[in-house]
């Protein structure tokens, strides 16, 4: 009998889409895993980080076997609330944010309004305007790449509910899956000093890249790699 591929459910962060995983999974698929995306609700809305919990519960729930949980950036939030799922193997953050119960992500942040948080209608854009989005993605991309990059991804980028942002996360999956942190060193977004928090009090195996917020867009090939050595090592080995 030919064993089934290990699955991985990738969950996106804020202000974008499922759509930013689209190279990263056909790098996976080659290497011969099973990959699912979802999309989370509270973009270009008011949902809360529950309604994000569900959809994920949901994604598990229809899961064809046991899976990956890998999470990038505010999708940590929401996969700490419904990663305890008897379908989850292991847990793994990418420069996400990895809360404790009882916490917001904008208490994780300081607590108050982030200066490049734009707040109209209930949601909140990345930037108070175009310009100072484009100038936050090109700082986080690599040395040499073209600012007509920044700006294509800039366009991108949808407005996030508010809500997901100060909704308090009541269950805390990390205290009893296996998780492992990949910790991006030159994060212009989430600083890594904040990773480091998250890693410590996670207690989460740690895997430090030397890349920006945002691995998998700057090398989807390296970054399925990366992500072939957390979760079947001896199977890559092979």
């Amino acid at each position: 009998m030919t064993p089934s591929p290990p699955r991985i459910l990738l969950v996106h962060g804020a202000w974008s889409g499922p759509w930013v995983f689209d190279r990263l999974a056909a790098q996976l698929g080659e290497r011969g895993f099973a990959v699912d995306t979802v999309a989370l609700p509270s973009i270009d809305s008011t949902a809360d980080l529950y309604a994000d919990a569900a959809a994920i519960t949901a994604a598990l729930d229809a899961a064809e076997g046991p899976l990956n949980l890998v999470a990038h950036s505010y999708g940590g939030a929401p996969t700490t609330q419904a990663g305890d799922h008897p379908a989850v193997e292991r847990i793994v953050y990418v420069a996400a944010f990895a809360l404790d119960e009882g916490e917001t992500l904008q208490q994780a942040v300081g607590g108050g309004i982030p200066d490049f948080w734009g707040i109209s209608d209930g949601m909140v854009s990345l930037g108070k305007s175009r310009e100072e989005r484009v100038a936050m993605i090109a700082a986080d991309l690599p040395p040499g790449v073209p600012v007509a990059l920044a700006e294509q991804l800039a366009d991108t980028f949808r407005p996030q509910s508010l809500t997901a942002f100060t909704s308090p996360v009541t269950k805390v999956a990390w205290r009893t899956k296996p998780t492992t942190y990949v910790l991006t060193e030159r994060d212009e977004l989430v600083p890594p000093p904040l990773q480091e928090h998250f890693v410590a009090r996670s207690g989460a195996d740690v895997v430090r890249v030397d890349t920006g917020h945002t691995p998998f867009e700057d090398d989807p090939v390296w970054f399925a790699g990366v992500l072939a050595d957390i979760i079947t090592p001896a199977e890559v080995a092979r």
